[in-house]
């Protein structure tokens, strides 16, 4: 009886196991389903054919969705959205069958006013998201997206080895990257950069302002997520200024996404060193 209670546990810790084992680490959306959800959102569907979208269809929400058909007629657009994203040696526009984008961003008009006066920053709120959806004709090419995204990141010299397995995971079949910058701990290591901050306050100096006050009262989220799940690719992006990032957040959830970037841990060393690359290649550009 006891033989029999053992391989009774073993069969039960193996069955979860596998269960767990089976698990999907990415999300599985179409481009129906991603269109049903920006209706959910009360987003506003904008036809691709039309003109591009004005402050208003912004701040409101909007989305597009092009079918195979459009993809066929608007072939060279297709290519050129794949290279602005480096996509187009990954992926072969013949084998995309659908996409949907969908863009939300509340404070987009009062940011106009910061360029005029940057003592408004800290006063501003932005609170925004994107999101694209592709849809493969076949599951094949999770892979080489996935080395065209390890290739982008070390062109950034990031070694996907320093990255957590919550920023990055890759496979035959899915894989994803996310990241999430908690803007006031960016903005500490930014202040502890005295290189920085010879820069900012050289220029808060002809602005007649206040830097240090002005940086150390920002707060907020910046993140995303790309994720590939056979013939599905789905990117998310956004975060908010001086507020909670509820437009990213609900876009997280209608959208299905597997992990909200935002709940991701920032990587602290990794923003250390990001920064610290970017002071040095704006300094020897000065010089």
């Amino acid at each position: 009886m006891k033989k029999v209670k053992a391989m009774a546990c073993v069969l039960a810790v193996a069955m979860i196991a596998g269960i767990f084992a089976g698990c999907s680490k990415t999300t599985t959306i179409s481009t129906d389903k991603f269109s049903k959800a920006c209706e959910k959102l009360k987003l506003e569907e904008f036809d691709v054919d039309d003109d591009a979208p004005d402050m208003d269809d912004i701040e409101d929400g909007f989305f597009a969705v092009a079918d195979e058909d459009m993809v066929e007629d608007k072939i060279a657009n297709v290519e050129k959205m794949l290279k602005d994203v480096k996509l187009d040696e990954a992926i072969d526009v013949d084998d995309i069958e659908s996409f949907a984008m969908a863009a939300k961003c509340i404070g987009l008009d009062d940011a106009k006013d910061v360029v005029k006066d940057p003592e408004d920053l800290a006063d501003l709120q932005i609170d925004g998201a994107f999101a694209f959806q592709v849809q493969l004709k076949n599951d094949k090419c999770a892979k080489d997206v996935m080395d065209a995204i390890e290739e982008m990141l070390d062109d950034a010299d990031i070694d996907v080895k320093d990255l957590s397995n919550k920023e990055y995971y890759a496979s035959k079949t899915e894989g994803y990257l996310r990241f999430h910058i908690d803007i006031a701990k960016l903005v500490k290591i930014i202040m502890d950069n005295d290189d920085i901050m010879e820069l900012v306050e050289k220029y808060a100096d002809q602005m007649d302002v206040d830097a240090e006050e002005i940086l150390g009262s920002l707060k907020g989220d910046v993140a995303f997520t790309v994720e590939i799940n056979g013939k599905n690719i789905f990117i998310l992006a956004g975060g908010a200024l001086n507020t909670k990032p509820t437009v990213l957040n609900s876009f997280a959830s209608a959208f299905g996404a597997s992990v909200n970037p935002v709940k991701v841990p920032m990587n602290e060393k990794f923003v250390t060193d990001l920064v610290d690359d970017s002071i040095d290649t704006i300094l020897s550009k000065l010089h």
